[in-house]
Formats: C-alpha cells, sequence, structure tokens
C-alpha cells in the first residue's frame, strides 16, 4: 500500500511540499519552503492532495474516519455503498466495504472514494456511466475506476466526477450532455462510462464538479470552467454560448486556489482568502448581497479571511475567522443554520457560534461539518436521513451529531 507518503512522494515531482506526516501543503495556505515554479519569485505551486474526509452530495453523505468509509441518507440507488439487505433503514451511517479510504465523493446516486494508495472506487447509480467502470451496470458495491496513474484528488456532485491525477492531469467520466466533460465535442455529445482526459495538459492543481459545468485550476491559479453556461456559471460574461464544451479560462488572474460549484452557480476563493461567486440563482446563493445574478467572478463582501468553501444548489458556506461557518442563501430547511426559515438570505453571516471547525460541506438542502476530533456534525433537511438521525425531521437550524 502506498500509503500518504507515498501519495506525497508522487506530487514532489510536480513541485510541492510536504509535513513531516507526509500530508501535501496547499499552495498559498501555509506551505513555506514549497518548490517554486519558473522563476523571478512566483508563488509556490502545490499539487492539491485535498484534506477532505467529508462530502456531502444531494441527499446523502459520507466521511472517513482512521481509513474507514461510512455514508447515510438516501440510498434509492445504492449510493450508500451496501447492499439493501445490509441496510434495513438508511438511517444512520453505514460501512462501505474496503479499507484505507482517504477522500470521498458524493454525488447524485452515486458517491466515488479514494484510497490512500491512489485507487479509486465508485458505487450506485450508473445509467450515464457514473461509476467509470466502463459499462453501465448499476452497483451497491465498489467498483473500480481504472486510471492511467495514481489519483491524488477526486471530486463529485451531481452525475460526472474528475480525478486529479499524480502527473497533474484530469480525467472525468460519467454525464456529458452539458459538455460538462471538456472534450470539446459537438452537443449533445455522448456521456462516457470510462475515464476521458480533460484536454492535453499536465498542470492541474484542482477541480470541482457540478451539475452541469466543471472548473478546474491550472499552475500557477488560473481558473478554467466548461459546460452549461445558461446561468453564466462558467464566468464569461451574458453574451457567452448557453454551453462552452471545451476548457475556457476565466478573466485572466492567476491567484486561485480553490473552486466550488453548485448547479448554475460557481464560487472560487483566491490566495489572499478573499471569495467570488457568480451565476444565478435566487436563493441568495452568490452571497454578493442581493439575489440578482453575475455574469462574471463578484467579490463576496466584508470579509478576506476565508480558508475554505463549500457551495450547492441553493447555499454556499465557508469556514473563516477562527475556522467558525459562515452560510449564505437558502434556509427554508434550516440549512444555514438560522432560526428564520427564509427562501434567501443574500449575505454571509455566522452559521455556527462554535469555533476550530476543519471542514464544512453542502448538500441540496443540508449542510455537514467536521471538528478537529472527526466528529461530524450536520442541519438542515433530513427527509432521507441526510443529517443522519433516526428520526426523519423536517428542519433543524442547529447542528446534530452524526452518530
Amino acid at each position: 500500500m502506498m500509503g500518504q507518503r507515498g501519495i506525497c512522494a508522487i506530487v514532489l515531482l510536480a513541485a510541492s511540499a510536504c509535513t513531516e506526516s507526509g500530508e501535501v501543503l496547499h499552495a498559498g495556505d501555509g506551505a513555506a519552503g514549497a518548490a517554486t515554479a519558473g522563476s523571478g519569485g512566483s508563488p509556490p505551486v502545490v499539487l492539491h492532495e485535498s484534506e477532505v474526509r467529508l462530502s456531502t452530495g444531494q441527499m446523502h453523505a459520507c466521511r472517513v474516519n482512521s481509513g474507514v468509509l461510512s455514508c447515510w441518507g438516501q440510498d434509492s440507488d445504492g449510493q450508500l455503498g451496501v447492499e439493501a439487505s445490509d441496510n434495513a433503514t438508511g438511517r444512520g451511517p453505514v460501512v462501505v466495504a474496503g479499507g484505507n479510504w482517504l477522500v470521498p465523493a458524493a454525488g447524485e446516486g452515486h458517491t466515488c472514494a479514494l484510497t490512500n494508495d491512489g485507487n479509486v472506487s465508485c458505487w450506485g447509480a450508473n445509467d450515464l456511466g457514473q461509476l467509470g467502470a466502463g459499462d453501465r451496470m448499476a452497483s451497491a458495491k465498489p467498483r473500480a475506476v481504472t486510471l492511467p496513474a495514481a489519483a491524488i484528488d477526486l471530486r463529485t456532485s451531481f452525475n460526472h466526477s474528475c480525478a486529479l491525477l499524480a502527473d497533474a492531469s484530469l480525467w472525468c467520466w460519467g454525464a456529458n450532455v452539458e459538455g460538462q466533460l471538456g472534450l470539446g465535442d459537438r452537443y449533445p455529445g455522448e456521456d462516457q462510462p470510462s475515464p476521458v482526459q480533460v484536454g492535453s495538459a499536465r498542470d492541474w492543481v484542482f477541480v470541482a464538479a457540478g451539475q452541469g459545468h466543471s472548473c478546474g485550476i491550472r499552475s500557477p491559479g488560473a481558473l478554467y470552467c466548461w459546460g452549461r453556461n445558461t446561468e453564466s456559471q462558467l464566468g464569461q460574461g451574458g453574451a457567452e454560448p448557453q454551453q462552452i464544451r471545451t476548457q475556457t479560462r476565466v478573466g485572466t488572474d492567476s491567484d486561485w486556489l480553490e473552486v466550488a460549484l453548485g448547479q448554475g452557480t460557481s464560487c472560487a476563493r483566491k490566495r489572499d482568502k478573499t471569495l467570488y461567486c457568480w451565476g444565478k440563482m435566487a436563493s441568495g446563493v452568490l452571497a454578493v448581497g442581493d439575489i440578482e445574478g453575475r455574469t462574471t467572478p463578484t467579490r463576496v463582501p466584508d470579509f478576506s479571511d476565508w480558508s475554505s468553501l463549500a457551495s450547492a444548489t441553493f447555499h454556499t458556506c465557508g469556514l473563516r475567522g477562527a475556522a467558525e461557518i459562515w452560510c449564505a442563501g437558502r434556509n427554508t430547511e434550516g440549512q444555514i443554520g438560522r432560526e428564520e426559515l427564509l427562501d434567501a438570505n443574500p449575505s454571509m453571516r455566522q452559521a455556527d457560534p462554535s469555533p476550530n471547525w476543519l471542514e464544512v460541506r453542502t448538500g441540496r438542502f443540508f449542510t455537514c461539518a467536521r471538528k478537529a476530533d472527526n466528529s461530524v456534525w450536520c442541519m438542515g433537511g433530513n427527509r432521507e436521513h441526510e443529517l443522519g438521525q433516526d428520526v426523519a425531521i423536517d428542519h433543524s437550524a442547529a447542528m446534530l451529531r452524526v452518530p
């Protein structure tokens, strides 16, 4: 087994830095002493080996703790990773077979996960090739995804998935009707049940998958998006076509660090810890102070200390300050932690009074977060037991601990 240090050793070939424990440092997030690309004092270029241990799909969620992967919530397509006979209720977390899991990636009707030796497996719905196994056979058990090199990061959100490999190439599979796989083909294209390379570049450092679009960051920090653009979620301005089926750069800035996608929106964070959003959704998911759409990246006002972000169809959350959870957008189900269950909340406000959170992730109508002790807490809609609770509470505006 390659393990965390093994993955870190691979990533070092592409200029990065590791801690003594083998964790890969992020560019602009304290990666002091990391190798620099080129000359002239350019910022550290660090391949992003994610610290994600928690993932929220549309109606289910998954976590990794000490190599053990468990999932909870909706299980209509086998996305929890267990046979129906092994999951009589589907209400609380169930353990997915296998070991040494590292990064979970929960989608709509499927789930994927990365092991600490760089292997990827997927399970659940497969009508669009979501499992990356070369066919359209659904499975409630993990099926291996064949990739040309070890994966170091993995993302999914709806019906397609993307993996960043150790050679800095980007590979995606699954739904492609919107051009979200970035193949440069013509509408309606073809869904891809096996991984396909996105372009020919080998300098990708981050990737995110939305409903009909994808975005990624190339070294040293250039942001690219592709796929559906009906809500200007590709950040190209309002006069652009409804689809752009090849990787297209967003603006000219080269200091992007992280990107998160929803249904018709995109948000991204820069190295200076400012946050930007664009696209269109009346819930206030853009967090820019109103519910109007934005055709290009627009800064989320008031704060410049964001350390992470997450965005779903109707709400956006991030960590800032003392690693506090702040959110904006829909709160009808209590997913942004406010007592007033309103349809639209267009400005970022603190969602939970506790500090020192490590991760926050947004599902369709719920939010989950992870603490330093690896405990996971969720709030919002629970009709499909997305909060990991036995009782299907309609909403909860306070964090509930997942068993």
